[in-house]
Order: C-alpha cells, then structure tokens, then sequence
C-alpha cells in the first residue's frame, strides 16, 4: 500500500493532450524523449524527495539529485470510446509513460510523463509501483487501469481478469469483454466529456485522462505541485478521489 502519493508539477506552458484516457498516438516508445521530460523536472522531482524525507523523519545535508533507473514503461487507461459504446474501441488506450527515479537515499518514486504541447512533460510524481509493476505482466495481453478504483486488469481471450483487489471486487474471477463494456457505461456512461452531467459541472465531471488522483486528497502524502502558475489535477475530481484514496490506504 502506498502512504504517499506525490501530486506533481504541470511544467510552465505544458498542456496536456490525451484527454480523459487518451487516443494520443504513441506506436513506438520516445524513450528519450520521455526520459528528457522527468530530467527537466528534476528540481521539483528533488523537492518532492524531500518532502518525503521531511515526513519520515529525515534530514539532509543537500537536495538529492534523483536519477532515471530504469525504461519508460507505457501505461493504458479506461478509453471513454469504450465506456460509451463506441464500436470496435478497445477497453483501454495509452495514457502515460511510467519511469522509475531513485535518489542516492535508496528512496524511490514513480514520475508520470504525457504528451503535451511541443511533446512530453512530466505530470505527476507518486511512491507507488502499480504503473510500473502491472504493465510489466502484460506478456501479449492489454494490461490497463480503471483508475477510478486503482483497479488494473488484463485482457484475455475476450475477458476481462483482474489483477488487484479493486479489480477482483468489479469483475470476481473475470467477465468477457462485452460484460465489463456494459458494467463501466452503466458507472461512468452519464459522466463522460460532453454528457449533461459534465455541463452542469456536477463533482467536476469524468475525466479518466490519466489517473488516480489520491495525491490529491488530503492525506500525509499529498502535495500539490504548483508551477508556471497552474495547478495539475489528474483524474475525476469528486466521488472518485475519495475511492482512489480509500482504495490505495
């Protein structure tokens, strides 16, 4: 379980262009593109480090300079094709790109990089693994999350197999995909970009774009990042950050 999760830094000017899960094109990995983006966010990737640091109870004589430590790992989400209905749309499409960083502590953290204007940019920082870890099972599967509950799945022989707990509690020991199609339009159908749920701004709106958003509960861990004046805030705002936080405690 994670105890911390970092909220990290929208870079000044970045914006960010998959949208609610993402369509955005991504055939063959920009692995050094996607590593440059985590470098040029180091000072705040370092602050976020010591900020963790400050919450265990350690202190430092300088700022850790973290480093890259592994490949840029691509991560699926919740295609809002799939949730509403759209014909042949997989239930998931690229998201992110997941990259490992260690600071000379032995303390780790997990930098999310997306595509944005111009490119990539790193839009959050966490502790946690699960991006990291879950895709690596993939083999030839589509492996992806419903970020929603921090569930992640894979895809099978046309059914849907959980891999965590929050995705075992929605699909028991697996449905096919058509089921699960049917299960996520029932519970985000009304809520998708465009619907009348998000034009009334009820709870902010769906927004599956890139992810769990427990950094931004209020928790030991939670630290918005702020820079070029805007603030980053992934996923659903509302009901679903409460389950996301609940979900990785």
């Amino acid at each position: 379980m994670n105890l911390f999760r970092g909220l990290g830094v929208l870079l000044a000017g970045a914006a960010l262009a998959i949208g609610f899960g993402g369509t955005a094109s991504a055939s063959s990995s920009p692995a050094e593109d996607v590593v440059a983006a985590v470098r040029a966010a180091q000072p705040q990737l370092s602050a976020f480090y010591g900020q963790l640091d400050r919450r265990a109870g350690l202190t430092r004589a300088a700022a850790a300079v973290p480093e890259v430590t592994g490949e840029p790992v691509r991560v699926n989400s919740l295609d809002p094709a799939f949730v509403a209905g759209t014909p042949g749309a997989a239930p998931a499409a690229f998201a992110y790109y997941a990259v490992r960083t260690s600071a000379a502590t032995g303390r780790q953290a997990t930098v999310w990089v997306e595509r944005a204007a111009g490119g990539w940019a790193a839009t959050n920082f966490t502790t946690g693994t699960e991006e990291l870890t879950y895709p690596a099972q993939a083999g030839g599967d589509l492996v992806f999350t419903e970020p929603q509950v921090n569930a992640w799945y894979r895809v099978r022989d046309g059914r849907v197999l959980a891999l965590n707990d929050p995705a075992r509690q929605r699909v028991g020991d697996g449905m096919t995909v058509a089921a699960y199609q049917q299960l996520v339009h029932r519970l985000y159908g009304d809520k998708l970009p465009g619907s009348a749920y998000r034009a009334q701004g009820k709870l902010g709106g769906y927004d599956l774009a890139a992810a769990p958003v427990s950094a931004s509960v209020a928790s030991p861990g939670s630290w918005p990042f702020v820079a070029g004046g805007a603030l980053l805030a992934l996923g659903l705002v509302g009901w679903a950050t409460g389950k996301a936080a609940r979900a990785r405690r």
